[in-house]
């Protein structure tokens, strides 16, 4: 067939390569793609174990008993209500999330004796960051031990193509959980830095919201600045927050400054306006905050800084922390447009970790980072140096 007519050697290799790639060929291709993700999930594993470590060192020393206290924890979890019928849904998953919170401090306190309200929230914060890391270190383990049990390509495929996002993911997971160790403000922390430089006058605390209100201005105008309560790593409770601070005070407008996904192409740091709720999470906040607004007829603005998923879990990036004074310029213009006199609330969304409640702090976060930057770059650089020689 191949080298002439009656050639029956050819004909039989013919036939042997085409019955090869029929059948050996796709066992061939799972192989493969079965070694490479065996690779992944082993470097995803030690990125989560690598995230563990961080919590137990920086706790007093346990035993071996108390350890494994620890890394059972990681394993923690909540079980959403049922949506069936949608009816207080809210009210059901933030008593939830109220009831997690609670269990994480629980934990804190129980590991670590006569901790500081600020390290606990920092600890509360990292082993969140460490349970998401042993999560998605769990699940892609999950689906490559699927894969090998059915010989399922399909499914072996669709991991692998994911693989690099899950990956990067998990890595800015990881930063996280060190961030906050370290309190170094992530991406998600600019909202906080941006009303932390504003709020100069008397504090008002509000500590089971986890939340600081402060008297401030911008453009001339007064306001009232509020963000999560620092310099621990916290969100705090801003809708809850705001139903108490609307009982003493009237508000016309509700400003509010938060990280946001940005769209590849786009630039980090830049910056954009909009109406509604900058807010993320699971929603029970930002729907408080419309539900109150809706009934009082507050108009809502906001303004948000845009970054990668990634961005917005490790530690500041000089783009991100140059966008706060772009930031306070744009508020100051959206107040410029309407000359009436307001009484307005700026409140800066996100993890506050590492941000502290006024300008000074708010400078000496900005001297911390910009530390970093530079022996993150000189870092950078060693190590090009080291692959060019």
């Amino acid at each position: 067939m191949f080298f002439g007519t009656g050639d029956w050697l050819s004909t039989l290799l013919w036939i042997l390569f085409l019955w090869i790639f029929i059948w050996i060929g796709p066992r061939l291709m799972l192989q493969q793609v079965i070694w490479n993700l065996e690779k992944e999930v082993l470097e995803m594993e030690a990125l989560a174990k690598k995230a563990e470590l961080m919590l137990l060192r920086v706790l007093p020393k346990r035993t071996k008993k108390e350890k494994d206290e620890i890394s059972n924890f990681l394993d923690f979890f909540s079980i959403l209500p049922v949506n069936l019928d949608p009816y207080g849904i809210v009210k059901k998953i933030d008593h939830i999330v109220r009831n997690s919170e609670t269990r994480l401090r629980e934990f804190v306190r129980y590991i670590y004796p006569g901790i500081s309200r600020t390290k606990e929230m920092d600890l509360k914060s990292a082993i969140g960051g460490a349970i998401t890391s042993r999560q998605i270190a769990k699940i892609v383990r999950h689906y490559l031990e699927l894969t090998k049990k059915y010989k399922n390509l399909q499914i072996a495929l669709l991991i692998q193509m994911q693989i690099p996002m899950i990956k990067k993911i998990l890595e800015a997971s990881v930063s996280a959980t060190d961030a906050f160790l370290k309190e170094i403000p992530i991406g998600d922390s600019i909202g906080p830095l941006v009303t932390a430089k504003l709020m100069k006058n008397k504090h008002k605390i509000y500590k089971e919201e986890e939340f600081v209100v402060a008297e401030g201005e911008i453009g001339g105008k007064k306001i009232f600045v509020a963000k999560a309560l620092g310099p621990g790593a916290t969100t705090g409770y801003p809708g809850k927050f705001l139903n108490k601070f609307l009982k003493r005070n009237k508000i016309d407008r509700i400003i509010t400054v938060d990280a946001a996904l940005k769209l590849e192409g786009e630039k980090t740091g830049s910056v954009a306006e909009g109406t509604g709720v900058a807010m993320g999470g699971i929603g029970v906040e930002r729907y408080e905050i419309e539900e109150i607004a809706s009934k009082k007829g507050i108009r809502l603005d906001a303004v948000i800084i845009k970054q990668s998923n990634e961005e917005a879990l490790k530690p500041m990036t000089p783009e991100i922390m140059k966008s706060a004074n772009t930031v306070i310029k744009r508020i100051e213009n959206l107040l410029k447009m309407n000359s009436k006199k307001e009484k307005i609330l700026l409140i800066g969304v996100g993890n506050t970790c590492g941000v502290g409640n006024n300008p000074e702090a708010a400078k000496e976060v900005e001297r911390k980072l910009k530390r970093l930057h530079r022996e993150m770059k000189k870092r950078e650089a060693e190590k090009k140096k080291k692959r060019v020689f």
